[in-house]
């Protein structure tokens, strides 16, 4: 409301008419001038808006620029109507504002869209006709695809722009027809910055080789060897196999891979696009779609659907369950080709046995003695019965050790629970405990201990696994009879010692052996054939012939032991005459001519268990 001023009224006041006509006319003249410059903004707005409608953005694609230019001519018509409402009266200057700035807003973002678009479209044919080192493009084969859904979705091909005649507000849809034939917006439509994410959206070519290539590079190498012997002595044939996918590991490897390679959902797409192509299941190609509806209604697996799972137009692949399960297939198969495989075979030859020197031959056979004379004390502790605790014994007192010690009597009988050992030099006789003041045994290894100087092992925990028995006491209530003695005046009875060694190896080495150890006179025969049979004869210098066969086990060992020493001891002596000479002579060709096979009946071809026997 236009008024003057307040001015309290008297009888004497006068009223100012001239002052009052000029403050009201220069209030009119203020008020046309605003009105006038309200007019000339919104014609300024006006103007401006059609030049830019006019100047729109024209490129490559001639759909996209005829899809620009009818959207800019509707968008004309549509501010002239504005113009002509707000002019008329028919249109609040507010409302007029707010269309004409969305108007505005909408085009701006449709020009944006028409420019990207047509740039965008350049981008894709070019990406999608350049090869990179793999030789494939460097788009996905989906990413043409989706520019041709994008150009049909946006109107460019099928669809028109559409204006929001209440707001200005412009949506890209199909259009329907309404009831009254009046052109109204359809239910296929999208906003102009979700399209826009889509025409900016890129899906890269994913090269499965490469992937895998990378991959298999940090897998390392697995090589397995097989020896295969010719029919000839130490020769054969190594073939050496490099695959990688013979370690234990690789299946976990590959499963680990496979996952890797499927974690970007984008890959997954190019995968089954650009590598498989091909649906397997029904040899159509792939193709990409934007419709969950026509996704989820397609039953053959051609389809992958492009999804906006947000709403902001960026999209993201999804897949059909049989989809991923195809695609893990496929690499699978893929990966073994990429795996170096190969197999080698090369000449093998075993070396020629080394001869060991006689001080080697030496050492061995006295650590072999030592390890068999520590079995037979160990005996001594853990036999369980008479006779096994008798033979040991008698084994121990036929040692070398013993022999050059000078033992003559190993006696348990006297005092039970103890071993009264006796020497021709009685300064070393010594008396040992199997139990101790409480009468529990002592320990194995303890009483290992004790026998040092007649086994010569100084290690205890070796002594112990020299064996003998087992590991505990042997406690017998009647040690009648377990003594083993010799006599004092025998002087040299290194003369009928027999080595363990003789009676345990094999043929070859076991003669050798014990034609060392053996006086002089006596003939020692390997009757085996080529390693086999072990049958061995001795024979005497007055004729008589002993048999045994070697490669026995301890109990059988001692019992041939004792044998062998009594048939050396009672026929260690020379022939008395010529003919008893010549007897010798020929039982000692015969026996070098003797067939290795024992006689039916006898043991058996090679057997452990061939009597023994005694000839002459």
């Amino acid at each position: 409301m236009t008024y003057y001023k307040y001015a309290e009224r008297d009888a004497n006041s006068q009223i100012n008419w001239a002052e009052v006509s000029k403050g009201l006319s220069d209030t009119i003249i203020q008020v046309d001038k605003d009105r006038q410059a309200k007019k000339a903004a919104i014609d300024a707005s006006t103007r401006e808006a059609m030049t830019t409608l006019a100047d729109a953005p024209k490129g490559e694609n001639t759909t996209a620029s005829a899809w620009t230019i009818n959207y800019a001519n509707d968008m004309m018509n549509y501010r002239l109507t504005l113009d002509r409402l707000l002019k008329s009266g028919q249109m609040k200057l507010s409302d007029y504002q707010v269309s004409a700035q969305n108007s505005v807003d909408s085009t701006n973002l449709v020009f944006t869209l028409a420019q990207e678009y047509q740039d965008q479209y350049k981008v894709i044919m070019d990406r999608s006709r350049t090869l990179g080192k793999n030789g494939m493009p460097q788009s996905s084969r989906l990413e043409p695809e989706l520019a041709a859904l994008n150009e049909s979705f946006a109107n460019i091909s099928n669809t028109v722009p559409t204006i929001n005649s209440t707001n200005g507000m412009v949506y890209l849809s199909t259009p329907e027809t309404g009831e009254d034939g009046v052109e109204k917006l359809g239910k296929n439509y999208v906003s102009l910055q979700a399209l826009r994410n889509r025409v900016n959206s890129k899906i890269d070519s994913y090269s499965l080789p490469d992937g895998i290539t990378g991959a298999v590079s940090q897998l390392g190498k697995n090589t397995i060897s097989e020896l295969g012997k010719t029919d000839f002595r130490r020769t054969g044939v190594v073939t050496d196999i490099t695959d990688p996918t013979l370690r234990d590991t690789y299946t976990q490897w590959e499963d680990a891979t496979i996952k890797k390679i499927m974690a970007s959902d984008y890959q997954v797409a190019s995968i089954l696009a650009d590598n498989m192509n091909i649906n397997p299941r029904t040899g159509n190609q792939y193709s990409a779609t934007y419709s969950k509806e026509e996704f989820d209604a397609d039953k053959s697996g051609d389809l992958i659907l492009m999804e906006n799972r947000n709403g902001s137009g960026v999209i993201t692949p999804k897949f059909k369950e049989e989809q991923i399960k195809d695609a893990e297939a496929y690499i699978k198969s893929q990966m073994s080709s990429y795996i170096d495989k190969k197999t080698e075979k090369r000449p093998f030859q075993e070396p020629e046995p080394q001869r060991p020197q006689q001080w080697e031959v030496e050492a061995a056979n006295a650590a072999k003695d030592q390890t068999a004379a520590a079995g037979a004390w160990n005996q001594l502790y853990t036999g369980k019965t008479p006779a096994e605790k008798k033979a040991a014994a008698d084994i121990l007192l036929g040692t070398p050790i013993a022999q050059s010690a000078g033992l003559l009597d190993i006696d348990l009988e006297t005092k039970p629970g103890q071993i009264i050992l006796k020497y021709a030099d009685a300064k070393k006789n010594r008396t040992i405990d199997f139990v101790d003041a409480n009468n529990n045994p002592i320990s194995l290894r303890d009483f290992s201990g004790k026998g040092v100087e007649l086994h010569g092992v100084v290690d205890r925990d070796k002594a112990v696994k020299a064996g003998g028995g087992g590991k505990t006491f042997g406690r017998i209530t009647d040690y009648s009879g377990i003594r083993s003695s010799r006599a004092g005046e025998a002087a040299t009875p290194v003369a009928v010692a027999v080595p363990l060694s003789a009676i345990t190896e094999e043929s070859g080495n076991a003669s050798s052996t014990l034609q060392s150890a053996l006086p002089e006179g006596f003939v020692v025969t390997d009757n085996s054939i080529f390693g086999f049979g072990n049958g061995i004869t001795v024979v005497a210098p007055n004729g008589k012939v002993y048999e045994y066969t070697s490669k026995q086990g301890p109990t059988d060992a001692a019992t041939i032991k004792v044998d062998l020493e009594a048939f050396v001891k009672t026929n260690n002596v020379p022939a008395k005459d010529a003919a008893a000479k010549a007897a010798a002579a020929a039982a000692a060709a015969a026996a070098k001519k003797k067939s290795p096979i024992p006689a039916p009946g006898g043991g058996g071809f090679g057997s452990d268990k061939a009597p023994r026997k005694i000839k002459g």
